[in-house]
């Protein structure tokens, strides 16, 4: 299996991404948030609050962190353990058909979010692009990563 065809496994076997963005101060902050992928291989959205800290860190840099992965609580499970990690950028959607569609993407993959609190436009979609990503995949060997450009 390739590195790309690896990572396309992990973003359609999991939920959440963990997210880092950087504060007014400096210091990291890391969240996970559940993403639905969109139709390029390195394109995820998520849903959030337009106020919240997230879409401010954004708004003054849009450059992320991330990980996707799960934890293994057995030696057999980090033997058979795929995750990736990287960096990228991280956008507010403005184009109303694309916001559709990742919102489209989202509530097939979580219905519970066609039922957000409150009026729709306190919502806002984000589009991550996945830059560069490490790919680790344990079945090949402990550690074993290799790295996908986009």
């Amino acid at each position: 299996m390739s590195a790309k065809e690896t990572m396309a496994e992990v973003i359609g076997s999991h939920n959440l991404v963990h997210l880092a963005t950087i504060d007014s101060g400096g210091m990291p902050c890391v969240r996970g948030v559940n993403y639905a992928a969109g139709d390029k291989e390195n394109i995820l959205y998520f849903v959030t609050g337009k106020d919240s800290r997230k879409i401010g860190q954004l708004a003054v840099s849009s450059n992320i962190g991330f990980a996707i992965d799960h934890d293994c609580p057995t030696w057999e499970a980090v033997a058979k353990a795929k995750y990736i990690k990287g960096t990228g950028t991280a956008t507010p959607v403005k184009d109303p058909d694309e916001i559709q569609k990742a919102f489209g993407l989202l509530v097939k993959k979580f219905p519970f979010l066609s039922d957000l609190p409150g009026d729709p436009s306190d919502f806002v979609v984000v589009k991550v692009e996945l830059k560069n990503v490490q790919v680790s995949d344990n079945t090949i060997s402990f550690g074993h990563t290799e790295e996908v450009n986009f």
